[in-house]
C-alpha cells in the first residue's frame, strides 16, 4: 500500500468529530475506505513492473462493488492507460454491465502482464536466431511493420477479445512497438518457453 492511498484509507476512514455511528455506517466506511485505498494503488501501478502483484491483491476490494463503482474505477483506469501507454481506444467503450466491466478486466490484465502467450505467438513465427541473446529493441524496431503485420495474423489464429483485439489493431506504430518490446524484454524467458512449446 503506497502512502498516498494510506492517505486517502485514513480521510475516508476518520469519523467525522461529533458523530456517533452505528455499526452499520461503520461498516460502510470501511468498506468505501478499502475500495478508495485500493483505486489508487491499483491506478498508481498501471505501467509499473509490479502493477501484477499490486492488482492481484487489491482487485478483490475493487470488484465487490457495485457496478457504478467499478465503472468509476474502469474510467479512471481508461485514462491513466492514455497517459501510460498513449493509447485510446478508437471508439468510445461502455461499461454499464458486469460482461464489459470484466472484458475490460480481462484488456487491463492483457496490457499488463497477461501477453506472454500472444507474445509466444508472435515470436514463434518471427523466429529470429538466438532469441535469449537478441537486442530486443534493435530487432522491434528494425522489424516493426513485420511485427505488427504478424500481430494482425495471430489475431485471425488466436482470437482475443473485443478490446483486447482494438488495442493490438488500432494502437498507432511507434508506441504499439515500445509496448510490445517492453513486455518482450519482462517476459523474455516465458516467452522462449512459449516458442519452443
Amino acid at each position: 500500500m503506497s502512502e498516498k492511498s494510506q492517505e486517502v484509507l485514513l480521510s475516508v476512514m476518520v469519523e467525522p468529530p461529533e458523530t456517533d455511528s452505528d455499526e452499520f455506517e461503520i461498516e460502510r466506511r470501511f468498506t468505501r475506505a478499502i475500495y478508495e485505498s485500493s483505486k489508487v494503488d491499483i491506478i498508481d501501478h498501471v505501467g509499473h513492473d509490479d502493477f501484477k502483484y499490486v492488482w492481484l491483491n487489491s482487485r478483490g476490494d475493487i470488484q465487490f462493488t457495485s457496478i457504478k463503482d467499478q465503472a468509476i474505477f474502469s474510467e479512471q483506469i481508461l485514462e491513466k492507460i492514455s497517459e501510460v501507454y498513449d493509447f485510446v481506444f478508437s471508439a468510445n467503450i461502455t461499461l454499464d454491465t458486469k460482461y464489459e466491466i470484466d472484458e475490460f478486466y480481462q484488456f487491463l490484465e492483457f496490457i499488463e502482464y497477461d501477453n506472454i502467450k500472444f507474445l509466444s505467438y508472435v515470436w514463434k513465427i518471427l523466429n529470429p536466431q538466438d532469441f535469449l541473446k537478441l537486442n530486443i529493441e534493435k530487432f522491434c524496431k528494425t522489424n516493426s511493420n513485420k511485427i505488427i503485420k504478424e500481430v494482425e495474423e495471430q489475431l485471425d489464429i488466436h482470437p482475443q477479445t473485443k478490446l483486447i483485439t482494438s488495442f493490438l489493431s488500432s494502437f498507432y506504430k511507434d508506441a504499439f512497438i515500445n509496448w510490445f518490446t517492453k513486455n518482450t524484454k519482462k517476459n523474455l524467458i516465458d516467452i522462449q518457453v512459449g516458442i519452443i512449446t
